[in-house]
């Protein structure tokens, strides 16, 4: 009797065991069913507004940006159900990486530039020479350093013109005495510092190179009307105002003009800001203050909005940062 009351017990166990096995995998059923009947019948609501932009951008080195960055309008569109899969993106390589954006199930394509539109940072130290050695602009350089963590590429400064125009022959320099160099120093994408000025020392350094006098003026000019962003006076004088448009001469705010520009819409693009905007690079030839000499450019840079409204206003000073006048959106 007692053995078969065991094994009714047992046989018992075995059924409930079985049971709450069956019902598990039937629960369980039930749930993937339901899961999957939301996926596909999860549509993108009627309502919905989705613009997608063509590219963003973002510095090397830099940090992803937010999902919703993507689009120019994004309406009734909840974030958790946007994804993005980055995978394929190296932030430390300059360079575009097609993304694809998922919506629900619908999918779009666009493009992530990563990007470098800062100069590098440039210090420089004198150099003292023996007579008939030479140098190298590199020799000129005590730390560079660049956001792309490539190393900079060091130059003369082939633009820096005498009074006339001519452009500054270096390899001239070999007699003893005391010049004055100027330096650059470039990145791979093209930005470069404005040139800096160190001073080579040919032996003694006794016989001072004689400073001319200046044909149009000293480089002295009326820093509270105008801020310089780029400065093509040479050995304190001011150079023929008439040179002001010259190609050679242009080119350095031309360079200055292109990365600000790019500069100012990288961070617009980070803002996710909707609406057209437009942008405004005025070039400013800077006279001296007597009126004779030209001493370089000014940079005024205005950005509006699709109502004419200017949101942006400033003039770059020669070390890079911005003087504002308007600054709605509080820029560095």
């Amino acid at each position: 009797m007692a053995k078969k009351f065991f094994n009714q017990k047992v046989s018992n166990k075995k059924k409930t065991i079985t049971q709450i096995i069956i019902i598990s995998i039937c629960v369980i059923g039930i749930v993937a069913c339901l899961l999957i009947v939301n996926y596909f019948n999860k549509k993108i609501p009627k309502d919905a507004v989705i613009e997608m932009r063509d590219s963003v951008a973002v510095e090397v080195n830099g940090e992803l940006p937010d999902k919703t960055v993507f689009f120019t309008k994004l309406e009734q569109i909840d974030e958790e159900n946007i994804s993005i899969n980055f995978d394929n993106v190296d932030l430390k390589k300059v360079g575009d990486y097609e993304l694809e954006v998922k919506v629900y199930r619908k999918k779009y394509k666009t493009i992530l530039k990563v990007v470098d539109t800062i100069s590098p940072i440039l210090e420089i130290k004198n150099v003292t020479i023996d007579e008939g050695a030479t140098y190298a602009a590199q020799d000129f350089v005590s730390s560079c350093t660049d956001n792309s963590n490539e190393e900079c590429i060091i130059e003369f400064y082939n633009l820096a013109t005498t009074q006339e125009g001519n452009p500054i022959d270096y390899t001239t320099y070999t007699e003893s005495g005391t010049y004055p160099i100027q330096i650059i120093a470039k990145d791979a994408s093209g930005n470069q510092t404005a040139p800096t000025e160190a001073i080579l020392i040919i032996g003694d350094g006794k016989e001072e190179v004689p400073q001319p006098k200046c044909k149009f003026g000293t480089d002295e000019y009326n820093t509270e009307e105008n801020i310089l962003a780029i400065s093509v006076s040479e050995n304190g004088c001011a150079i023929d105002p008439a040179l002001y448009n010259n190609e050679s001469v242009l080119q350095a705010i031309k360079n200055l003009s292109n990365s600000e520009s790019q500069k100012i819409k990288n961070e617009f693009k980070k803002l996710n800001i909707p609406g057209t905007m437009y942008l405004d690079l005025n070039q400013l030839p800077i006279a001296n203050s007597e009126g004779t000499g030209f001493v370089g450019y000014g940079l005024e840079v205005t950005l509006k909005n699709g109502s004419n409204e200017i949101i942006e206003q400033y003039h770059l000073k020669n070390d890079g940062t911005r003087s504002y006048s308007i600054n709605k959106y509080n820029l560095p």
